[in-house]
């Protein structure tokens, strides 16, 4: 019972991820859109959910694959050292996937930015 919880929470955050990664570049790219830049707490508290939903998922899945973790706050760790530490425990559990899947947290990350990107494109093309 205990994996089907882990493997829920991890579903949980990898779905929370992506909808809030595409509804951040919607808003962004709607405001772009509009002539109005979002505010950059809006990004920072992006980057904050982000990394919250990734570290949780990686406490999850320590816990599913039954790993040593390192103290009781292990989740704090992951989340103050997560650009160091999720590279290092994707690649140490999943070789070249584990470089994949990072590449992939960090498309999710900058996907508001190309989603401005992609606006500013069609809308310079359009005039």
């Amino acid at each position: 019972m205990a994996d089907a919880s882990t493997a829920h929470l991890k579903r949980l955050s990898v779905i929370g991820a992506l909808g809030t990664s595409a509804v951040f570049a919607a808003y962004t790219g709607y405001l772009f859109w509009i002539s109005r830049a979002p505010d950059e707490g809006l990004f920072r508290l992006h980057q904050f959910v982000l990394s919250f939903l990734f570290a949780t998922w990686i406490v999850a899945d320590t816990r599913e694959l039954q790993r040593a973790r390192p103290s009781f706050d292990y989740g704090w760790f992951i989340f103050l050292a997560f650009v160091i530490y999720a590279p290092y425990y994707l690649i140490s559990t999943r070789r070249w996937r584990g470089a994949a899947m990072f590449g992939g947290m960090i498309l999710l990350a900058l996907l508001p930015w190309l989603a401005q990107l992609l606006v500013w494109r069609v809308s310079s093309t359009t005039q």
